[in-house]
């Protein structure tokens, strides 16, 4: 039997604990706030970058009327879904598989969901990831509204000169032309355009992944300002200036037959595989004429597709070597995919991975720089003398 001092002391304990639990959660709260607060100010430069892209693409927006053609993004978003499906499923049963099997974990489930709930239930990788997603869904949401306003702000006028480049550069023959030992095997072609189409995979996982980081490093940051400024310079500010459509469009624009014969091989492939590359085509041209509502935008020079893909690499070769090698080589095949498939010129890949290369260079400088700025400016405050002195 209890004693009645022995009762009061439980009732007491419970009512202290209940009482504790709402300012436990408020001190939770609180402290949550803080880390995304923090965080928040950690991503400013990123932040300040997306607004800034958000305004000019709601003037240039107002301007010409431009809206993205959601015809081709709904494609592009079933190859991204059937493709996310398929690399999850193969993720979760090989943890499984290795759980169960080489671990021997008696519950392989249990610990598997266990340790998701760890991984998104983190207060830091919370506090990154809305930050980045954040800034980053707004750069790309003012991005799809820039990239489609290129040909209707500045028509094209480069591809002449840019198809003229190609030769000279390339001892008198197209780029295409060295390469039509590629371009006659219908097997090579489907082969080169999945890997061209995975690059959009690879974009959306790459950008995801890096946006939920928890630890928030500097390479964190280089990768995803200098995601946002390729993006800004080469994908609209320097498209403008050297509009240009590519060689799949070049006869349509009427300017010569110069990629007849490349056309006509991957229309051969089609027949034998099918050439993805050449459907958007059509439905980008579709949204250049107004066949379809809206536009996506067409766009040569530069090459984004080559420019993230070095962003991949040199990414990928700060974290690993054997990952830098990969996406190198994954690099080398967009270039070549570029090619092949008629949608860029050679020199346009040749601008795209010197501009990102000179962007991620510039990005690391800029921010050494703005965290040697920020660590003097706190270490002034820490030791100022109003701070000495109380």
């Amino acid at each position: 039997m209890l004693t009645r001092g022995e009762l009061w002391g439980f009732k007491t304990m419970e009512h202290s604990v209940a009482a504790s639990a709402p300012l436990a959660g408020a001190i939770v709260e609180r402290a949550f706030l803080g880390i995304l607060a923090d965080a928040f100010w950690r991503h400013r430069l990123l932040h300040a970058v997306a607004a800034a892209a958000l305004l000019l693409a709601s003037a240039v927006g107002w301007h010409t009327g431009n809206m993205p053609d959601f015809g081709v993004l709904e494609e592009y978003a079933e190859y991204l879904f059937i493709a996310f499906w398929i690399c999850g499923s193969a993720f979760a049963l090989g943890t499984l598989l290795h759980l169960a099997l080489v671990q021997r974990d008696t519950e392989p489930l249990h610990t598997f969901l266990k340790s998701l709930g760890r991984f998104f239930g983190d207060a830091e990788r919370i506090a990154n990831s809305l930050n980045g997603l954040g800034a980053g869904l707004a750069f790309i949401s003012a991005i799809g509204v820039l990239k489609g306003a290129i040909a209707i702000l500045s028509p094209f006028a480069w591809d002449k000169a840019l198809a003229q480049a190609d030769r000279i550069l390339h001892f008198g023959r197209a780029p295409h032309e060295w390469l039509w030992f590629i371009v006659q095997s219908p097997l090579a072609l489907k082969i080169i355009n999945i890997a061209y189409n995975f690059w959009f995979v690879v974009l959306i996982t790459a950008v995801f992944t890096v946006c939920i980081a928890r630890k928030d490093t500097k390479l964190r940051h280089q990768f995803l300002m200098s995601f946002m400024t390729v993006w800004t310079l080469g994908g609209f500010f320097l498209a403008m200036g050297l509009s240009s459509a590519g060689p799949c469009f070049y006869e349509r624009l009427g300017f010569g037959n110069d990629f007849h014969a490349l056309m006509q091989a991957l229309a051969t492939a089609d027949r034998i595989y099918p050439i993805w590359a050449l459907n958007t085509q059509d439905m980008l041209w579709g949204g250049y004429t107004g066949a379809t509502t809206g536009s996506v935008g067409i766009s040569a020079f530069p090459s984004l597709h080559v420019a993230m893909a070095v962003l991949f690499a040199l990414y990928a070769t700060r974290r690993s070597r054997l990952a830098g090698v990969v996406m190198w080589l994954f690099a080398g095949v967009i270039m070549v995919g570029a090619v092949v498939l008629g949608w860029h010129y050679a020199v346009d890949g040749y601008a795209g991975a010197s501009l990102m290369v000179a962007i991620w260079k510039a990005c690391g400088y800029l921010l050494t720089r703005f965290e040697s700025d920020s660590a003097a400016a706190e270490s002034s405050t820490m030791q100022s003398p109003a701070l000495c002195g109380m």
